[in-house]
């Protein structure tokens, strides 16, 4: 990416009432999209009980709930009031004791230093501009206790949905999504902000014949990329 266009904040307004419902009634419904996306993310978490877990650009909360529930103390954090909103009411609905929600820029967190355990940016870095991601993965590296691990899991620039979307054909890409990247871009970045790679997976989407494709031949076909997962540890200063 470039430093030019849209920021971050520039197209926060994409994400409206409407917006989180979508997302809340597939995770209610636990759809095969959320399933999914549930299984891909938990994949790549550690160990959850007892730890401190901060789940960036929470949206409506999934992952803070699923952490919740697996005995972490969980703190979702979004900076658009309506996602917070929605992710209470959606807790509440689900009985997820252990989650909690603060509305917050992921650029400016609101934890002391070495604060965390784990830190998560699930569906979040393609909504961020350079100078944005450079930024939140500072204050992860800042919030995380050393040691700690720093999950992040995005759609990736080289699939061929991703291709079409970017060519107009067929599909059309979202207009928040102003930051897709490679894995490469993706892993270089997490090591600028002083973190050691430990793992870079390609993950598959719900969709029941890509799904077969993407996890026999994602390792060696960029195309079938769908997904990135990133696990980094916080290097020591």
């Amino acid at each position: 990416m470039s430093g030019k266009g849209p920021t971050a904040y520039d197209v926060a307004g994409h994400y409206d009432d409407a917006y989180f419902a979508d997302l809340a009634q597939r995770y209610r419904s636990r759809n095969r999209f959320a399933r999914q996306r549930i299984a891909n993310v938990l994949s790549l978490l550690p160990a959850l009980r007892d730890r401190v877990l901060v789940d960036v650009g929470t949206g409506m909360g999934t992952f803070t709930i699923e952490a919740g529930r697996r005995g972490a103390r969980a703190i979702g954090i979004d900076m658009v009031h309506a996602a917070v909103r929605t992710a209470r009411h959606v807790a509440a609905a689900e009985a997820a004791t252990g989650a909690f929600f603060v509305q917050a820029d992921g650029a400016q967190l609101p934890l002391p230093n070495a604060s965390a355990d784990v830190l998560l940016a699930a569906d979040v870095t393609e909504h961020l501009d350079d100078d944005t991601l450079t930024r939140v993965l500072a204050e992860a590296r800042r919030a995380l206790r050393p040691g700690g691990t720093l999950v992040l899991y995005t759609p990736s620039e080289t699939h061929l949905f991703e291709r079409l979307k970017d060519s107009g054909i067929l599909l059309k890409q979202d207009p928040s999504h102003i930051g897709v990247r490679t894995a490469d871009e993706l892993a270089a970045a997490v090591e600028r902000a002083g973190f050691a790679l430990e793992r870079v997976a390609f993950l598959p989407s719900h969709l029941p014949v890509w799904n077969r494709l993407e996890r026999a031949f994602a390792r060696r076909v960029p195309l079938l990329r769908r997904r990135i997962g990133i696990v980094a540890r916080k290097r020591p200063a």
